[in-house]
């Protein structure tokens, strides 16, 4: 017995000491060729983010999205070009972002596959790697979000931003507070969700403003450096039914109602194509899910999955990017006294019939103080504070004295962008006169909050009408006034990178009365 004992211990120390063995000379050839003989070893940058991507993990998952500011120290240091993970380099040189984000005739530009991954969005136009396969998925929808596109449903948007400020006056004199920023992803949802669907419901006019969506989307958003550090979790939670996945983690549980909510749509979209075959007829009706069904894809990128994937990246996108950049700018033209002053004197001729009568986008675009307000929000909202990794695939980039190989993922962030004092004196300062004085051409050319190139946001034409129609609505001349409720500029300051950007995570939001 003795003997059969000392064999089992052997065996036993034997199964255990070879893995662990095993993985420790892994892990030491592994970090030794990264740190020596990649073909990223000679660029600058810290030898641990060189070594292992837990270095990016632990600030954005432990410190909070946060890893964004460790990047900007880096580049304190080590000079504009450095090594950020084992697999990245970023770049901070404004001039050069034009360089890395070029059109498709220029040079192809590839998505990394890194960026983004165990969020179960693969096979949207958005990730999808290759540019060739990228440009073909976007290339139906372009017609659609063009200006062209966009100024065919500005009468919708101009309705929902009416029925929006219909909803703050009912708040009037009650000495209520609202969130606006929950009222915000209300509207932009409103927005998405009859452009994609033709939906009829109305998160305006929920009593809470569909706190539950805004809610759902935040806790997705707070879930991402999990889920992109460990992307096989999210094959697990597809798995998990739903009472246990609420039990293990309230967090992970939205990613299955998120998708559940838009696959339905598509569902439907689909059903009442077979049953209503008439293309011209289903064509009419506004909507980008009735548009790519018959914009001659092939039916391999018609599937209910993939499109169901491409329906969570316009609902979760659309809700969340321009309703953050709203509830910015509001804070500053609530706060400041001349601001509204300026912005309601401006408004004063075109919105004088209003609500019979509306100014068109056109017309808003023009306004300089409104523009400026809008181009000073997008600035320091960011629009996507995380850098965009892009890869060249079959070409070099030269980068002063730098050769970066083909393959090679390349990222730039707006926050650097955005927050260089060699370009925006007083980076951090709200100050939309900037935009009226004195302004230079590269103020203009660094201002990159959709991105550029043939990646560049599809919906950023949308967004900006979504901008100039609530603002100019919001704070017209005889609008209800607005007034901040025990909410200061730390509220709406963004302070998270979560590939979106957050304010301060104990924030209650930008509160309001209308008095």
């Amino acid at each position: 017995m003795q003997v059969e004992s000392g064999v089992f211990s052997k065996l036993l120390e034997h199964y255990v000491t070879v893995p662990i063995l095993s993985f420790a000379v892994y892990t030491v050839i592994l970090v030794g060729y990264r740190l020596f003989f990649s073909p990223l070893a000679k660029f600058p940058g810290p030898r641990i983010a060189a070594a292992t991507s837990w270095y990016e993990f632990y600030h954005d998952y432990f410190r909070k999205g946060k890893y964004v500011f460790k990047i900007k120290e880096m580049h304190d240091q080590y000079g504009p070009i450095v090594r950020i993970t084992p697999h990245e380099l970023s770049i901070h040189d404004p001039e050069f972002y034009n360089q890395i984000n070029v059109s498709g005739s220029v040079r192809k530009t590839d998505n990394y596959d890194g960026f983004a991954r165990g969020i179960d969005f693969e096979g949207t136009h958005f990730l999808s790697i290759s540019h060739d396969l990228h440009r073909h998925r976007r290339k139906p929808l372009e017609p659609f979000f063009s200006r062209a596109g966009v100024t065919r449903l500005e009468p919708m948007v101009a309705d929902v931003a009416k029925r929006f400020v219909q909803r703050l006056e009912s708040y009037q004199g009650t000495n209520q507070v609202i969130r606006l920023d929950h009222a915000y992803v209300a509207l932009a949802a409103d927005v998405v969700g009859k452009i994609c669907f033709e939906s009829n419901s109305s998160m305006i006019d929920e009593p809470n403003f569909g706190v539950e969506w805004y809610d759902l989307l935040h806790n997705f958003i707070h879930s991402l450096p999990l889920v992109m550090a460990f992307p096989q979790l999210i094959n697990l939670i597809n798995l998990i039914p739903s009472k246990m996945l609420h039990w293990l983690d309230s967090r992970l549980v939205t990613f299955e109602r998120f998708k559940n909510f838009a696959r339905q749509h598509i569902i439907d979209a689909k059903r009442e194509l077979e049953e209503k075959p008439d293309h011209i007829a289903f064509e009419t009706r506004n909507s980008v899910f009735r548009h790519l069904l018959t914009s001659g894809l092939p039916e391999s990128d018609l599937s209910v999955e993939r499109l169901t994937r491409e329906a969570q990246i316009f609902l979760g996108a659309g809700s969340i990017s321009a309703a953050r950049t709203l509830d910015f700018i509001s804070y500053y033209i609530i706060s400041r006294k001349d601001y509204l002053e300026r912005l309601q004197e401006e408004l004063a001729p075109l919105m004088k019939g209003f609500p019979e009568t509306m100014p068109s986008f056109v017309e808003l675009e023009k306004l300089p103080f409104l523009q400026a307000l809008i181009k000073e929000g997008l600035r320091l909202s960011y629009g996507v504070m995380h850098r965009m990794p892009r890869v060249s695939p079959d070409t070099s980039i030269r980068y002063k004295d730098w050769i970066i190989p083909p393959g090679i993922a390349i990222g730039m962030s707006a926050y650097m962008n955005h927050t260089d004092p060699n370009i925006y004196p007083e980076p951090f300062v709200f100050n939309p006169d900037r935009w009226t004085n004195d302004v230079t051409p590269a103020m203009t050319r660094c201002l990159v909050p959709f991105s550029k190139g043939s990646r560049n946001c599809l919906g950023m034409n949308l967004a900006y009408m979504e901008l100039y129609k609530t603002l100019s609505i919001v704070f017209r001349p005889g609008a209800p006034s607005l007034e901040l409720f025990e909410t200061d500029e730390s509220d709406i300051v963004q302070a998270h990178d979560y590939i979106i950007p957050l304010p301060r995570l104990d924030s209650k939001g930008l509160r309001v009365k209308v008095v």
